[in-house]
């Protein structure tokens, strides 16, 4: 077994977690977070050490990623990281709500008779652990099998969504509704045939006809449902508008889209664009919030634009980047409306030499410095396993 990443930390020492595609996996790589099926069985623990055959398990649960801990900042101690990685939400109530959602889902497939109670439970609980925790920054994304993406990305719409309704100021019954709403959106899905909905690779243009149909599909099921506020099913029926009035299904156009629709339409695609997928590793946040940017007055409102990515870490705490002095260091602090200027600890120098203890630099306060490169998750492990030099890395690297 290779020792390249088995990580020995004393104690009050720290190692930073690294999200890394399953395909990028080594022997001797430590985890860092549990890893759950989506049935919610766990199939590995924290502080688990890799060994091949369960890397090939990972693999053969479709997992496309996993969160290890990263070798290049295990020299930090513990008054290094000025922030833990905050949690919108704790991990066991992401798993139960993934879970939740998928029995009712299944279980509406098997008897085309959709039980609303699951759902307005699960929107209730989700919200309720958001609202204990409304400063709280979106650092990490959650690690889904391809087969439970779609429950995985229901849930964290429904977080991202009660998040953004909390700063814009919403009260109780309207959080109600808009997370209802969000766990909701895309109910549709469930009458498209499942190839089309798990088809790795880009859709046919009849496919993706079929699949433009959800929003609708989604619309006639829940208005069905007493018990499920109008204003909710609009939500499924609206969210694939766009602000300029060039979406569908209907080319609604700013605020005749409902203000709940045009948040879900802003989560629903951050978390697309930032989420792994078999076929695709999702983007860096810095790179997802410039493509929200750029998709402000044409696809979103602006103004709620403003408001969500004002929750994103675009640099989050443990990214590793690079310097405009050359330095190699780690983020190790986000402070909410200045996330574009970081707190960080340099680990390597500019002439590629690892410290022991870097310098502690507060972009926030060095105006003068600023990040050229987030490195990925592919380029850490390569420079961990010592496959190219770090110097070569620095030049190649852009």
């Amino acid at each position: 077994m290779s020792n390249k990443f088995r990580i020995k930390i004393p104690e009050g020492y720290f190692a930073v977690m690294q999200k890394v595609s399953t395909k990028h996996l080594h022997p001797g790589m430590v985890l860092a977070r549990n890893i759950f099926s989506t049935d919610g069985i766990l199939l590995l623990s924290a502080d688990t050490v890799l060994n091949s055959t369960q890397i090939e398990r990972l693999q053969h649960f479709n997992l496309p990623s996993v969160y290890i801990k990263n070798p290049l900042t295990d020299q930090l101690t513990d008054k290094d990281m000025l922030d833990t990685i905050p949690e919108v939400v704790r991990e066991e109530t992401r798993v139960q709500a993934v879970q939740v959602v998928q029995t009712a889902f299944q279980n509406f497939s098997a008897n085309h008779r959709l039980e609303s109670q699951p759902f307005k439970d699960t929107a209730e609980f989700l919200m309720k652990e958001v609202i204990e925790n409304p400063g709280a920054m979106v650092h990490l994304t959650d690690i889904r099998t391809c087969d439970g993406y779609t429950f995985g990305h229901s849930v964290n719409v429904c977080v991202l969504s009660t998040l953004t309704g909390i700063q814009l100021g919403y009260n109780r019954f309207q959080l109600k509704e808009l997370s209802l709403g969000a766990l909701l959106h895309d109910a549709g899905k469930m009458l498209i045939p499942k190839e089309i909905l798990t088809k790795a690779g880009p859709l046919t243009v009849s496919e993706r006809k079929s699949m433009e149909q959800h929003p609708t599909l989604g619309f006639d099921l829940l208005r069905r449902q007493r018990d499920i506020p109008l204003v909710s099913a609009h939500v499924a029926f609206q969210h694939h508008e766009k602000f300029n009035g060039t979406g569908y299904t209907r080319g609604l156009k700013g605020v005749h889209i409902h203000e709940y629709a045009r948040i879900v339409a802003i989560a629903d695609v951050y978390d697309a664009i930032t989420s792994d997928r078999p076929y695709k590793e999702g983007s860096l946040p810095h790179q997802a919030y410039e493509v929200m940017l750029s998709l402000a007055n044409t696809h979103f409102d602006p103004i709620i634009l403003r408001t969500f990515l004002n929750q994103i870490a675009i640099y989050p705490v443990g990214s590793i980047v690079r310097l405009t002095t050359g330095e190699i260091a780690v983020v190790t602090k986000v402070i909410p409306g200045l996330q574009t200027r970081p707190a960080l600890k340099v680990i390597f120098d500019a002439s590629g030499s690892k410290l022991e203890n870097g310098p502690e630099i507060d972009l926030a306060q060095q105006l003068t410095i600023f990040i050229d490169k987030v490195f990925t998750a592919a380029e850490v492990v390569k420079i961990s396993l010592g496959n190219m030099y770090f110097n070569q890395s620095l030049r190649q690297a852009q």
